[in-house]
């Protein structure tokens, strides 16, 4: 490809890459634009060095995450502008690297194959080990639910994506053809999953109330409206915001409903912790026979007061078999469904909230994460939000029904138990890790080592 000499017309490709980049995602959902979004940036990095091949990548983290995130506005407000340089960073210092592996004469193969492990350690980093983690906008959720992700998880269809752009973008055709065609198969061809029916072996019949800002006795009440078939009931996170065990009439009523309607059920409550006003934002999950068990959630959201994070991610044991109860922001990371889905959960009922003042957008690209969580671990999950997107998910992570955002109104549907275990859950997972570990042995060659060709001035 020919080589843009102009500066200013390369800061103006990296903004346009970085818009297109953004286009990947919900609301306008163009999966596979990704692919020449990250080719564009590979190419205007071509020859640059320094504060210039910084400047570059940052304009396309500041575009990209920008566009694709701006809902965060109506969350963060001013600080908005300050979450957008950080996250901005990550792409600035990809592009430093990359301008480094040039001057240290990198090539071919080996310097595509950097250039994807150099993407997808600072991901990681980014997604899940970064104080501020933030594991929205990655190459692997753009692709959605897909036949890699059951074997190496969403930071390792990034690598693919990436090694796949970069050995396109220096000419290795050839090369090329291997990860992106492995892409494409993996989206087109997925294994079957059998409908559910009720009365099937390990099948059971679950309902959400997605409603936001009510009283606990209009969640009672509609609770007691349900269909007599209904195994598991799902309240939304802070549906009960109290600990509803200190409260002996509240408490009386919610074990009488259980009880009466011969129900489980899942609610988001609080938890309090009994010293120093902590408490804890808590699934808990009872039937007729008392609490079955409770999970604390344990990524709690940024800057909120979400309560005291929780240490330990394992299932419950109910009447229908192990059922995992992640809460929300625990599906945003790998690490809860999938210890979860390692200690025996055979299906997933998930409380979240996402207020209706959020948008519609934030919604939308929120629900696509739990999708890839089903996916990974091959597991039924059913979503219960305050104010949407409550939604069934199948083990391929495609919604099977779903009640749609800033909607009110309650789900039913099946979910099924599985107990055989992806490839993913008991080792894939490693895969990010392995890419950080020879990212950062580059990377600290490179830093160590004099490159070949002398550094253009900034």
């Amino acid at each position: 490809m020919p080589r843009i000499q102009s500066f200013p017309a390369r800061c103006l490709l990296a903004i346009l890459c970085g818009g297109t980049y953004a286009l990947a995602y919900p609301p306008m959902g163009l999966r596979w634009v990704v692919l020449p979004a990250l080719a564009g940036l590979l190419w205007i990095l071509r020859g640059e060095q320094g504060t210039r091949a910084r400047t570059l990548g940052f304009l396309f983290g500041l575009a990209s995450f920008g566009a694709g995130l701006s809902w965060l506005y109506h969350i963060f407000g001013v600080l908005f502008v300050v979450l957008m340089f950080v996250l901005a960073a990550f792409p600035a210092l990809f592009a430093e690297m990359q301008s480094r592996a040039e001057r240290h004469g990198m090539g071919g193969l080996r310097f595509a194959a950097f250039t994807a492990c150099n993407w997808t350690a600072l991901e990681f980093i980014r997604a899940e080990l970064f104080p501020l983690k933030f594991p929205w906008m990655t190459p692997g959720l753009a692709l959605g639910p897909n036949a890699l992700l059951p074997w190496i998880g969403v930071y390792g269809c990034g690598l693919v994506v990436m090694l796949g752009v970069a050995l396109l973008v220096h000419g290795l055709w050839k090369w090329s053809s291997i990860p992106l065609g492995a892409l494409a198969a993996a989206v087109i061809v997925q294994r079957p999953v059998p409908s559910l029916k009720q009365g099937d072996p390990g099948t059971i019949t679950v309902a959400g109330l997605q409603y936001e800002n009510v009283s606990l006795d209009v969640f009672l009440t509609e609770t007691r409206k349900l269909p007599q078939d209904v195994d598991h009931v799902v309240w939304p996170e802070y549906a009960v915001p109290f600990d509803i065990r200190n409260h002996p009439r509240d408490w009386k009523l919610l074990r009488s409903l259980v009880t009466d309607h011969d129900i489980t059920l899942t609610i988001g409550t609080q938890l309090d912790e009994g010293t120093g006003g902590k408490w804890r934002n808590t699934a808990l999950t009872l039937d007729p026979a008392g609490i079955r068990g409770e999970h604390t959630k344990v990524h709690t959201v940024h800057f909120f007061n979400d309560g005291t994070p929780g240490k330990t991610a394992l299932p419950v044991k109910t009447r229908d078999g192990l059922i995992g109860t992640p809460i929300c922001f625990d599906c945003d990371y790998e690490g809860v469904i999938r210890k979860m889905a390692r200690s025996g959960a055979e299906m997933f009922v998930v409380p979240i909230m996402d207020a209706a003042s959020w948008t519609a957008r934030q919604h939308d690209q929120h629900a696509e994460l739990f999708r890839i969580r089903a996916c990974e671990n091959g597991r039924w999950m059913f979503v219960c939000g305050s104010s949407g997107t409550s939604q069934i998910i199948d083990p391929n992570g495609h919604v099977h029904v779903k009640q749609p955002a800033l909607s009110q109104g309650v789900l039913t549907g099946e979910i099924a138990a599985i107990s055989t275990q992806t490839f993913y859950t008991r080792a894939g997972w490693m895969t990010p890790w392995i890419s950080l570990t020879i990212a950062t042995l580059w990377w600290v060659s490179l830093v160590i080592t004099k490159p070949k060709m002398t550094a253009q001035p900034d």
